[in-house]
């Protein structure tokens, strides 16, 4: 089956929504650019809010909506595909998706698989479950913090989704 070049955000949205555990995105996937961003960010909005009735959130397709944890590996050959975060009482949670169509997805699990195990980071886990390789990470500086990346080819491009949530403690300091 051949992709139309706008289905490369709705290959991207359903990753991430793999890593949600959530719904399909079928609804997504028709129209033009500006109605896919629309629909991509409402749906992301309407799940990243249903859990709480304070979370605040933010969704950004093709941009960062905020910054990666501090001293988190950034490879170069990755495209940025957007980005989602919700912030409740007590956690806050990155969602980050992108796209390579120069390195495979075994070279990228092997890199961030090398790089998550070097020091703030531990690697937890590296499972690899329906083709999908996942590495389960903490940050040994901030007990807080678990991350994953689930990293899959699809295709010619490789996709990765990091999933990283900081529980906070509901007191700020003060």
């Amino acid at each position: 089956m051949r992709r139309q070049p706008a289905s490369r955000l709705c290959l991207a949205l359903s990753l991430l929504l793999f890593a949600f555990g959530a719904m399909l995105v079928t609804v997504a996937c028709g129209g033009d650019d500006d109605d896919e961003r629309l629909a991509a960010q409402r749906l992301f909005r309407n799940y990243l809010i249903q859990s709480d009735r304070t979370a605040i959130s933010d969704v950004r397709v093709q941009a960062m909506v905020d910054e990666l944890p501090p001293s988190f590996p950034e490879h170069e050959a990755l495209d940025l595909l957007g980005s989602a975060f919700t912030d409740t009482e007590t956690r806050r949670e990155l969602i980050v998706g992108w796209q390579s169509t120069g390195e495979r997805a075994d070279d990228l699990y092997n890199w961030f698989r090398s790089k998550l195990d070097t020091d703030p980071w531990r690697v937890t886990a590296d499972p690899q479950r329906a083709g999908v390789d996942f590495i389960t990470f903490r940050d040994a500086d901030n007990p807080a913090f678990r991350g994953e990346l689930r990293i899959a080819q699809e295709g010619d491009r490789a996709i990765v989704v990091l999933v990283a949530v900081e529980t906070l403690s509901g007191d700020d300091g003060a």
